[in-house]
């Protein structure tokens, strides 16, 4: 009996330590042989710590082995590849980590963050490198929108951005906002309430509504 149990408590060892530590999925790995490269993209349950990126990096390249350069990128929640990545970790060939979106901690803060007006709607764009809170607010019988950006490595130390913004409605009954730019950029109400984020070229972003 006590044979058994050993057999069973090395086999339960065994099975945990082929487990990855932290909680992540490969959504996308592109390989190169003749280069000796591999890019992994990879989607995170929340926001973690330049330290747990490290040591998820150090998994990941111990089962890659193979490889000279290892090139990670790291997406949160409802992120998804294509506008950049919230954080990197790459062995080029030495190990370099990055977060290039916020912190959990500065996040945090642009959540409490306070708008002056009245607020009439508000969405959340999740850029994974510019974070934002986007508020449509009546202030001095004028209408604005108002961003609210998390601290990141683009963002600075982040803020508030305010635009004056003039209501067009359109044939089709949607709500459009335009404001003063070079860009050719205006935002629009989408059908299920969204904030779409819209320039010559099209639709290039959407935030989502905050109920």
């Amino acid at each position: 009996m006590k044979k058994v149990i050993e057999i069973v408590l090395l086999l339960f060892i065994i099975s945990c330590s082929n487990k990855p530590k932290y909680d992540y999925i490969i959504i996308n790995e592109d390989t190169d042989r003749v280069f000796d490269k591999t890019s992994i993209e990879i989607q995170l349950k929340e926001e973690l710590s330049e330290a747990d990126l490290k040591k998820i990096a150090l998994e990941i390249k111990d089962r890659r082995s193979e490889y000279h350069k290892l090139y990670i990128f790291y997406f949160l929640p409802d992120q998804e590849p294509g506008n950049g990545a919230w954080a990197t970790s790459h062995f080029k060939p030495e190990l370099k980590v990055e977060i290039l979106g916020a912190t959990k901690e500065d996040s945090s803060k642009m959540n409490t963050t306070k708008v002056t007006g009245e607020i009439l709607n508000s969405w959340f764009e999740n850029d994974p490198m510019l974070p934002n809170k986007k508020y449509l607010v009546k202030e001095n019988d004028k209408l604005y929108m108002k961003s609210i950006y998390a601290k990141s490595k683009l963002a600075g130390d982040g803020g508030e951005m305010k635009e004056e913004i003039f209501i067009n409605k359109l044939k089709d009954g949607s709500t459009r906002y335009d404001y003063k730019n070079n860009h050719g950029e205006y935002y629009l109400i989408e059908k299920n309430g969204n904030l779409g984020l819209y320039d010559d070229s099209g639709k290039f972003m959407e935030a989502e509504q905050i109920n």
